[in-house]
């Protein structure tokens, strides 16, 4: 008698098969929404005992690229966030973005430009609204969004779902205080702004 063995997939290998399978041609207005319901479901269904879990945690590392696809270009990123961490607001230029915590809490904030962006390298932004993301919830922020992260509890684990390599496309970070605009290409998806 042949002994069949089964292979046994990861939360995130599920995730990539269902990405992937909803793509189509990456240009479809709902496919930020579904890839959010994708993640919301691979943290759900995500062990702490899974191999490629367990070594995200155990590193720590503030940012980690999980998965890259050779096809469609898309990236996933886990962030591991000390309690205070925060970047600048911030955009991804052509790409859209979907967060999802895992672990912690993370607060986003979105923002709206008040200037008609007529003087080059000013801008002024306007906080639209703020969000709490809490364990197994997912959010997508669409092309042209501002938006800034803050992570609330230590260890705050987070997914960043990126449309797109963004060293490779110009995008903007807005500095509040003195109301400039810096636009910027390179640096690799591990070390943007997050």
């Amino acid at each position: 008698m042949a002994v069949v063995r089964e292979t046994v997939s990861s939360s995130l290998d599920r995730f990539i098969e269902e990405t992937r399978r909803a793509w189509g041609n990456g240009k479809n207005p709902e496919l930020p929404y579904r890839i959010r319901g994708a993640m919301e479901r691979m943290i759900a269904a995500t062990e702490p005992a899974e191999p490629w879990f367990d070594r995200l945690v155990a590193e720590g590392l503030p940012a980690r690229e999980l998965y890259r696809d050779p096809d469609h270009s898309f990236i996933l990123m886990g962030h591991v966030h000390p309690a205070g961490h925060q970047n600048q607001p911030h955009d991804h230029g052509p790409y859209w973005v979907v967060y999802g915590v895992a672990r912690g809490e993370v607060e986003i904030t979105s923002y709206r430009r008040t200037d008609n962006a007529g003087v080059p390298g000013t801008a002024t932004l306007e906080k639209e609204h703020a969000v709490r993301l809490t364990p197994g919830v997912a959010r997508p922020y669409l092309i042209g969004d501002i938006h800034s992260t803050r992570a609330l509890v230590p260890g705050s684990l987070v997914f960043r779902f990126l449309r797109g390599d963004l060293d490779t496309t110009e995008r903007c970070r807005y500095n509040l205080e003195k109301g400039t605009i810096t636009r910027f290409t390179g640096g690799s998806a591990a070390s943007a702004a997050s």
